[in-house]
């Protein structure tokens, strides 16, 4: 309910705002917010704010949201995020995985956090901040995954409304994401089992 409510807002924030709704709706989406980034980069896209705009202004947005998670990860105790976690929607198990994850990955689990919507970004930063990721890395692969989705989610937003060609490689792009979630699901799950052979 919470999660909706956010959502609505943050489309009316895109439609007023245009460029600035998109990248202040991306940095709280990254940082500890729970609002679907896709409804704020289709929303845009619908609305017809010019996908290079998006691309710019989102991935500028999220990658600076992001750095408020990692420094949760890096410099808060671990009750306290359990604790508190709840309140935007992180739950232990997610954490759990994520941070399993991220040491058996390094920098690419972000980078493969950042493009596929398995669990909530905000997860990643906040494992990749306990796993004490160097922060470079962290800030790269951050910015190197976000802008292919922001441009796929975009042109779908575009294309909803246009209907023209580049809504097939568009809707292409999303089927593409939804079959490499299932890959990156196989890999949490080797993950995970892994982690249960050590313990």
């Amino acid at each position: 309910m919470m999660e909706q409510a956010l959502a609505g807002k943050m489309t009316s924030l895109v439609t007023e705002l245009g460029d600035l709704g998109v990248f202040i709706g991306m940095f709280l989406e990254s940082s500890v917010v729970p609002i679907p980034s896709e409804v704020i980069i289709v929303g845009a896209g619908a609305i017809g704010v010019p996908v290079i705009s998006i691309m710019i202004f989102g991935s500028i947005g999220a990658t600076l949201g992001s750095i408020v998670g990692y420094a949760l990860g890096r410099y808060a105790a671990m009750p306290v995020i359990l604790k508190y976690g709840r309140f935007i929607l992180i739950k232990p198990h997610h954490i759990a995985k994520a941070e399993a994850f991220a040491k058996k990955y390094g920098g690419y689990s972000v980078l493969i956090g950042r493009v596929l919507p398995i669990v909530p970004f905000k997860v990643f930063s906040i494992a990749a901040g306990i796993t004490r990721i160097p922060f470079p890395v962290f800030i790269t692969c951050t910015l190197i995954g976000v802008v292919p989705r922001i441009f796929l989610l975009s042109t779908f937003g575009m294309a909803l409304v246009k209907y023209t060609t580049p809504s097939l490689l568009a809707v292409a792009g999303i089927i593409a994401i939804v079959a490499a979630v299932k890959v990156a699901h196989k890999f949490y799950e080797n993950g995970k089992d892994k982690t249960r052979k050590k313990a």
